[in-house]
């Protein structure tokens, strides 16, 4: 008994392995040169960028903290404390208009003397709240306006810092300046408001969009803690509350995907600089993405190594394996391929003659087993043929003493010719006609026996008649039929002969009997141990079932079904 295979258990393959350790030899020294590139690109990258913001941050507060002094120092000179600001106290309290018209005069010149000496001012005017009346402005101002709705910035002494806003001149629409009110006491009940604008372009140079190469959103908290500008409405809104971390100095803070960055300033306003978190950390990201083509490359050249390995090893390999698998499959005439590497080549020439060599076994044992198998068939041909001639001869001793001599040459010559076919020619293939030849001789020889209470119909494809078939198949089954299968009254045999598709050809012999049992069909199919043999019954199936067998090997069918009652159909079914 054959022992049997075991199974494979579950590994990994050669070519994976030899893949997985050069990416480990690449991806390991990469992935720890990486992670100390990645701490120290990030802590430079980090400290370089914050303090170019930083610096720039530094620049933008210097500059508005310089604008609103100079914005202070210059309104100071309009005032009482100023000589223009005694001009304008005897412009409201005299009663001359003769000395009105010259002290209106004197003041417009200072006042435009004052702004031309300042160039970063813009519009200057003073504002009379009780018939809110604008007077001495240098440039024309548009009239609808509210210092109430001016956004506050910061408050210092006797005067409030306002901005950013749009400009109160008349043709500057959407010029954004910074000013500040400060209120003129004068006696009596008159009370004058001087207005200071600071230059428009100032502005464009504190709220610069462009910080160290970034793009930057500029926000401007008041010294009440409410953003009074954001160039970023959609995440700082103007009139927002905001809260920073900031201690006094400047400060950074991360809030989600953004980076700020604040100034406060004495005053109490605080200047902060927006940066997108991709924008903060682009320089980061193109020597990551440098790295990762560098380690792309690596282990790509890893890859290209596993598999310069993968040619020198695994593919030597594979053809051992489809060699043992030839084997296996009983593949022997397949020519042996080397691989033109020494070792393996000598693996491959040993497989070889290991394939001859079982190729000359399997031959060896075929050619016993054929003769094994014939001496079986003619043993048991032996064993039919006496049983058939000792039941003709007493039809003919029967015969002899009923009927006259002229039936009785009838019969003895078919029943020659039968036996001829029978004896003459063992062991070989005969064309389908011959054994339907023989068929037909033997009906008619059981016809004389049985006096015609039996018939036998045949349909069988024409085109079939050369077929090749064993000899001495279909008499035993038929025999069988005649014997075992017939009702009592209307005995019928037929015979079915046709083929399947163009590989296989179908011989049915069918009876109209009292049928078998599934016992009794399983008993007859059975090579060994047949109790029905004694009787009779089975004895020429087996030697069909052997034939075939013998002949056709496992590509052949012998199959019996019957019912009781309805009768039996044994079916051949055998290749061209």
């Amino acid at each position: 008994m054959n022992a049997p295979i075991p199974k494979l258990r579950r590994a990994r393959s050669l070519k994976n392995k030899l893949i997985l350790i050069l990416l480990l030899s690449a991806f390991i020294p990469l992935a720890l040169l990486g992670w100390v590139s990645y701490l120290s690109i990030e802590e430079i990258t980090s400290k370089k960028i914050e303090s170019g913001l930083f610096n720039s941050l530094n620049q933008g507060s210097y500059n508005l903290n310089s604008t609103l002094n100079n914005m202070d120092y210059a309104s100071l000179q309009l005032t009482n404390e100023g000589n223009v600001g005694q001009k304008l106290t005897d412009y409201l309290t005299t009663e001359s208009i003769y000395q009105q018209m010259e002290l209106s005069q004197d003041i417009q010149q200072n006042l435009n003397l004052v702004n031309f000496t300042n160039p970063n001012l813009g519009v200057m005017f003073y504002y009379f709240p009780k018939n809110k009346e604008v007077k001495f402005e240098n440039l024309v101002v548009d009239r609808n306006f509210s210092f109430d709705k001016l956004p506050r910035l910061a408050a210092g002494k006797a005067v409030t810092f306002y901005g950013p806003h749009e400009t109160l001149y008349r043709y500057g629409k959407k010029k954004i300046v910074f000013s500040l009110v400060r209120p003129v006491y004068l006696t009596g009940e008159d009370q004058v408001y001087l207005y200071v604008e600071a230059n428009n372009k100032l502005f464009e140079q504190i709220m610069d969009k462009q910080q160290y190469g970034m793009k930057a959103s500029n926000v401007l908290i008041n010294d009440q803690g409410s953003i009074v500008y954001s160039d970023f409405p959609e995440k700082y809104q103007v009139g927002q509350p905001f809260a920073t971390a900031g201690t006094g100095g400047t400060f950074k803070e991360k809030q989600g995907d953004y980076y700020i960055f604040g100034q406060p300033n004495e005053q109490g306003w605080t200047l902060m600089v927006v940066i997108a978190k991709q924008d903060f950390e682009k320089e980061f990201h193109k020597w990551l993405v440098k790295y990762i083509l560098i380690g792309s490359g690596s282990l790509f050249v890893s890859l290209l190594s596993a598999y310069a390995l993968w040619r020198t090893v695994y593919r030597p390999l594979k053809k051992v394996g489809h060699d043992i698998q030839l084997l296996a499959s009983s593949k022997f005439d397949s020519p042996v391929s080397y691989t033109n590497i020494k070792e393996f080549d000598i693996v491959m020439q040993k497989s070889y003659q290991m394939r001859t060599r079982i190729q000359d076994l399997i031959g060896d044992i075929e050619l016993r087993e054929t003769n094994k198998r014939q001496l079986e068939v003619e043993k048991l041909l032996y064993q039919i043929n006496p049983h058939f001639i000792h039941n003709t001869l007493n039809t003919i001793q029967w015969l002899a003493r009923m009927k006259g001599q002229t039936e009785i040459d009838q019969f003895v010559s078919v029943f020659t010719r039968i036996l001829h076919y029978n004896l003459g020619k063992k062991g070989e293939i005969v064309p389908l006609r011959d054994e339907l030849a023989a068929i037909h001789d033997y009906i008619a020889l059981q016809r004389v026996r049985y006096d015609c209470e039996f018939q036998v119909v045949t349909d069988i494809d024409e085109g079939l008649l050369d077929t090749d078939v064993p000899r001495f198949i279909l008499q035993p089954i038929v025999e069988n039929a005649l014997y075992h299968g017939l009702s009592d009254e209307n005995g019928k045999i037929t015979l079915d002969i046709h083929k399947v598709s163009d590989h296989y050809l179908i011989i049915e012999v069918i009876d109209n009997g009292e049928g078998m049992t599934a016992e009794e069909i399983a008993k007859v199919m059975l090579e060994e141990k047949n109790p029905l043999r004694d009787s009779g019954l089975g004895i020429g199936l087996d030697y069909v079932k052997r034939v075939i067998q013998a002949h056709y090997g496992d590509d052949c069918l012998f199959s019996i079904d019957s019912r009781i009652g309805q009768g039996t159909t044994v079916t051949l079914k055998i290749p061209f």
